[in-house]
């Protein structure tokens, strides 16, 4: 039996890889439309979030796998609830 380290990362199989980045590029997608629906800059959203404004930009590009801490952080920074920046997330493929 393989032995898993907790605190180092394992490299994730290609097809989970693509998975996850399909999810972050719909998920930054939907946080820049917000975004611009409400006329903030990436430096206000960034400041109303308590995050860096290169943070917020590289997740509205798809770029980061951010915690739901964050996605917390983000959503109140829009005046939204988290639940709904995580609504049009494409279903999950394969196994159910």
């Amino acid at each position: 039996m393989t032995r898993v380290l907790v605190n180092k990362p394992q490299p994730l199989e290609a097809r989970f890889a693509q998975e996850r980045d399909r999810v972050q590029a719909v998920f930054g997608s939907r946080l820049r439309d917000f975004r611009v629906a409400k006329q903030l800059t990436l430096e206000m959203l960034a400041e109303r979030a308590d995050l860096h404004a290169n943070y917020v930009g590289a997740v509205e590009r798809g770029e980061r796998n951010l915690s739901l801490y964050n996605i917390w952080r983000l959503a109140h920074g829009l005046g939204l609830d988290a639940a709904d920046l995580m609504q049009e997330l494409p279903a999950r493929k394969g196994k159910h």
